[in-house]
């Protein structure tokens, strides 16, 4: 997957400059186990042309890290110029992205020239004209090239009398709108970077609305402020609901199976009634990060990360008070979940089970129509999630109770849905 940026003028030794890299030089960096390297095809007095590609590792694709949360299995991630790979060149361009190269350089980071921008290849559903409706009203001549007859894969060369950093920042939101593989967890931080990248020209561009959707996907994050009234991410209310009911119930001890980065147990940490705190987590990469959160807690309880995964029975986890799994079982293949919760319900065979995951009633709503992450197995609506947790309690002594969070919408329901499965013997 590359980008090549070329330009022909009189300052194109100037313009050089604007990428902070020496044209004597092939610059190479790596990025999560992934090599990204700028070169230089051309530098004379009146053309420069350099490339931006990266090597993946398909193995730190799908690595323990899931540093992606891509699906595990083999497809056209490692060659697509997708999501992924703007986030991989994202530092070798800073200088280029940000505007900000050498003092003496300034002024030609704020001028026009005429610049091309070719790049792919593009995985995409969009008709090549739905492709030039978004590159042309900003100026630019499009042309498209085809690998095959059936167009899934397409090259793309964009021209324009431009700046090279605002056209590097259109790319930037553009890219991802084309990319049928976008990961679709929106933070904060993605939200500000398409503010950023489009300022002074999303609000205008005729597919403003269209452009949103796919890029942020979730239209609650359209032209939204963050202000001191605004609404806690939807993650935030999940974990805020999950302690609630932690301490409704039995709780003196409590695991967080797939705890990830530790966010919902350092949350669980300040309950001062937990004598016991599991943070069951397989990615060695996300245990680091939970570890240096857990550091700088202030709490009675010190949460204990544990290495683990629910393909493996552990006796030490045994008999606790609450098992938790925070959108979990999505990530794993349906058929597989069944033994799963055998072994969370007679073996382990704790007080409660908490359970959430996402409502796929609610992505009417978002208007989604995919799944909400690409490393998603299933979506359940709250029927077949009700029926499926009937199903698992059937012949076991626990009850199910069902709750939802999330705004509540008329017909879909809340964004996310929760069991609760309480032991109604042996307590």
């Amino acid at each position: 997957m590359q980008l090549t940026i070329y330009c022909e003028t009189p300052y194109a030794k100037e313009i050089s400059y604007l990428f902070a890299k020496n044209p004597n030089n092939l610059h190479e960096r790596h990025e999560k186990g992934h090599a990204v390297r700028f070169v230089y095809h051309k530098l004379t007095a009146h053309e420069v042309e350099a490339t931006i590609f990266v090597t993946p590792d398909p193995l730190a694709l799908v690595g323990h890290e899931r540093a992606y949360d891509i699906t595990h299995y083999i497809n056209d991630r490692s060659f697509a110029a997708s999501s992924i790979f703007l986030s991989l060149i994202r530092k070798m361009l800073g200088t280029a992205l940000n505007g900000k190269p050498q003092e003496q350089y300034v002024a030609f980071a704020e001028q026009a020239f005429p610049f091309s921008f070719e790049f792919g290849p593009i995985a995409t559903k969009l008709t090549n004209e739905e492709i030039q409706q978004l590159f042309t009203p900003l100026g630019f001549s499009v042309e498209i090239e085809a690998i095959s007859a059936a167009q899934r894969a397409r090259f793309i060369k964009i021209s324009a009398l431009t700046t090279l950093q605002q056209a590097l920042q259109q790319l930037f939101v553009l890219i991802p709108v084309m990319d049928d593989y976008k990961h679709y967890f929106i933070d904060e931080a993605e939200r500000e970077r398409l503010e950023r990248y489009g300022e002074g020209w999303l609000e205008q561009h005729p597919e403003k609305d269209f452009i949103y959707k796919k890029a942020l996907r979730f239209r609650h994050l359209i032209n939204a402020q963050p202000t001191s009234t605004a609404k806690p991410l939807l993650s935030t209310q999940r974990y805020e609901a999950i302690v609630e009911q932690v301490k409704k119930l039995p709780h003196q001890s409590v695991v967080d199976f797939g705890a990830g980065e530790g966010k919902l147990t350092a949350l669980l940490s300040e309950l001062s009634t937990i004598q016991e705190l599991i943070a069951v987590e397989p990615s060695e990469a996300a245990i680091r990060k939970a570890t240096k959160r857990f550091e700088e807690l202030d709490t009675v309880i010190m949460p204990r990360i544990q290495w683990g995964s629910l393909f493996y029975h552990d006796y030490t986890l045994a008999h606790k008070d609450i098992l938790i799994l925070c959108e979990v079982i999505e990530h794993i293949n349906e058929e597989r979940l069944p033994k799963i919760m055998s072994m969370l319900l007679q073996q382990y065979a704790p007080k409660a089970l908490i359970i959430t995951t996402p409502n796929a009633d609610y992505n009417k709503v978002y208007k989604l129509e995919e799944m909400r992450h690409e490393d998603h197995r299933f979506e359940w609506t709250r029927q077949q999630f009700e029926s499926w947790c009937a199903a698992m309690a059937q012949n076991t002594p626990y009850s199910t109770t069902f709750y939802g969070i999330g705004e509540q919408h008329t017909a879909h329901g809340t964004p996310t849905q929760m069991c609760i499965f309480k032991r109604t013997e042996g307590l």
